[in-house]
């Protein structure tokens, strides 16, 4: 019976995945379980009710010989609630069923997909083939444990098929509302915990924002993302906390910037300094190269150089920023003329630190080279940035100041 349930899976599903072995997988997470969440804007003519109807036609016609979803509904949301299954090729001879729940929920313009929930199904000799949850094996793979060699293409397999997914709803919906632009967020997992700590944070906190403001971000710890070809689909990419260390991602970053593109960067993202070897980037960041910092992190009262300034413009002349580690720069690129500091270290704080302490020195925090549309911040260490509603005004100004450039 098991067999011709597969069988009849097999030839009826549209999402068989065969994963590209180059690729690094990008899982996103939530509260330790794979979680993707994606939304969509719906523009105003279209009802809920429009929206729940397409929204269960999709479900049958993605997942077909699954069980039909269900509409839960109260006076204040619905949601259309199911199981979805598809099928990943692994190594030769080997596949994968990946079973997972599916939510769909229409607010005010607004339509949410998420995908939780996900169980892996092998299908291979020797071993157990069962239904278990994915995060024992990804927990294991991302800290340098592969179960096998199906490990990467499984992963892999998820992302795409969660993505081709992403997009045959976009288009079963219809009449969503265009985004204003497109932003790529990057950030990466095997570093500092503390920046760990932060992309999280503003991942949330932009994700949030994009849902209010009307625009896509996409998140991603595959720095491969950055090149010619997937760069063209953004507008703005963001570096949450670090930079790309090979020759072909730098390059094509460098072109993005060139033909227009926005960059927002924060703390280590513009870290550099003799052993980093990218000297284009260092004429980016207006000259400035790392020279000291403070430690442990702590607050900070910060000067606001210009209120007039649509990033700035909600700051007060001074305030206190949430604790951070505070980055010194030598050259200072306050020195260049094409760049114009916005936020800078008040020297009232001297001296900043117990084990490293900074004693001096003028320490720009937030500036713009104005020969690109690129702004940086060093804001970005620790779980602690993003609890300032006064300084979230900067990271949300920020953003949707670069896009109207």
């Amino acid at each position: 019976m098991l067999k011709k349930l597969l069988f009849a899976i097999l030839i009826s599903i549209p999402f068989i995945v065969s994963a590209q072995e180059n690729a690094l997988p990008s899982i996103p997470m939530r509260e330790h379980i794979v979680y993707y969440e994606k939304f969509y804007r719906i523009r105003n003519e279209l009802s809920k009710q429009q929206v729940i109807s397409n929204a269960m036609q999709w479900f049958k016609g993605a997942f077909p010989g699954q069980p039909a979803p269900i509409l839960n509904k109260n006076e204040q949301s619905a949601a259309v609630n199911g199981t979805g299954i598809f099928k990943v090729n692994t190594t030769a001879g080997n596949y994968y069923w990946l079973r997972f729940k599916v939510s769909m929920i229409p607010g005010d313009g607004i339509l949410t997909f998420r995908i939780y929930n996900v169980y892996e199904k092998p299908i291979e000799k020797g071993i157990t083939n069962e239904f278990s949850k994915i995060e024992y094996r990804w927990w294991d793979y991302r800290n340098g444990y592969p179960w096998s060699a199906d490990d990467k293409p499984l992963f892999n397999g998820l992302d795409s098929g969660v993505n081709a997914l992403s997009i045959s709803l976009e288009k079963k919906i219809g009449k969503l509302q265009p985004p204003r632009f497109r932003a790529l967020a990057l950030y990466s997992t095997n570093v500092e915990a503390d920046h760990v700590d932060f992309a999280y944070d503003a991942i949330k906190f932009y994700n949030k924002l994009a849902v209010e403001k009307g625009f896509v971000i996409d998140t991603t710890s595959n720095w491969e993302k950055l090149n010619d070809d997937n760069l063209k689909n953004y507008q703005l990419v963001i570096w949450l906390n670090e930079f790309p260390h090979n020759e072909a991602e730098r390059r094509s970053f460098e072109k993005f910037m060139s033909n227009g593109g926005a960059w927002l960067g924060f703390h280590v993202s513009g870290y550099n300094d003799k052993d980093t070897h990218w000297p284009w980037f260092v004429d980016f960041m207006g000259g400035a190269v790392f020279y000291n910092n403070n430690w442990p992190p702590l607050p900070a009262k910060m000067i606001v150089d210009d209120n007039k300034h649509p990033v700035t413009k909600d700051l007060p002349k001074t305030y206190t920023a949430p604790i951070n580690e505070w980055y010194g720069w030598k050259p200072n690129p306050r020195d260049n003329k094409d760049v114009k500091i916005l936020v800078t270290l008040a020297p009232s704080n001297y001296p900043l630190g117990k084990k490293d302490v900074i004693r001096d020195g003028d320490i720009p925090v937030v500036w713009t080279n104005t020969k690109y549309k690129m702004l940086y911040m060093n804001m970005g260490h620790g779980d602690m940035n993003l609890t300032s509603a006064l300084q979230n005004r900067m990271f949300e100004d920020a953003i949707l100041w670069l896009c109207k450039k």
